[in-house]
């Protein structure tokens, strides 16, 4: 099973090297968020699980190959609906639930924000934690 480098952003937030891409576990005291899933990391939700008891959803920012290596380990994923024929064409499977700016996922005690940031592909998203003033895009 191929790891990834591990670094703690803070008490609540997991950053994962995956070679030259990066992708994100948040824990709130109710669920968890796996913020993509790498370039080559089929195996990220059993990483993630490995880290945290809670249930976990998954967020995408976006579609491109190297940010979803480990989607078919979850049947649901959280996704702008405009990359949605990205992933299909990718190989990406299971269901999207849609999010769209201004939208509010709740994880216990960290809130997380939907910001629409369309330009390196159409349906591009950030993820802002409030609480923790982190935000998260897919590509820096």
């Amino acid at each position: 099973m191929k790891m990834a480098e591990i670094v703690k952003i803070n008490d609540k937030t997991l950053r994962f090297e995956d070679d030259s891409v990066r992708f994100f576990l948040l824990c709130g005291t109710d669920k968890a968020a796996l913020i993509d899933t790498g370039m080559n990391m089929p195996n990220a939700k059993a990483l993630a699980e490995g880290l945290t008891d809670l249930p976990i959803i998954l967020i995408n920012t976006h579609a491109d190959p190297d940010h979803i290596s480990g989607n078919s380990a979850f049947g649901e994923f959280y996704m702008s609906p405009a990359e949605e024929d990205n992933y299909r064409h990718n190989g990406g499977k299971g269901k999207l639930i849609p999010v769209k700016e201004g939208d509010i996922i709740n994880l216990g005690g960290i809130t997380l924000k939907i910001i629409d940031i369309p330009g390196h592909t159409p349906g591009s998203i950030a993820i802002l934690d409030e609480e923790y003033r982190v935000l998260i895009s897919g590509e820096s």
